[in-house]
């Protein structure tokens, strides 16, 4: 289980969510939005598929912006949000 929030340039913030099942990514995630300031990009690398969609629609209901999603191993993704 990894949990790890890193600030990679000046507002823009990698958050790892792996090895933890439904709702925690989507949990995690909202609970990183509501950290960082508006106009500032997060993205989510996470390895549950299901999180692809939940953590989507739980972040566009709070106002937040789906800039991409994206496979990056076959059990590995990464969705970039910016708030």
């Amino acid at each position: 289980m990894t949990v790890e929030l890193v600030e990679v340039e000046p507002k823009r913030y990698v958050l790892k969510i792996l090895g933890l099942p439904c709702p925690y990514p989507v949990l995690y995630t909202v609970k990183t939005l509501d950290k960082i300031p508006h106009g500032e990009t997060l993205e989510v690398v996470f390895d549950n598929q299901p999180s692809c969609e939940t953590i989507k629609e739980a972040v566009v209901r709070r106002g937040s912006q789906v800039l991409n999603l994206e496979r990056l191993e076959e059990a590995l993704w990464k969705i970039t949000i910016k708030k």
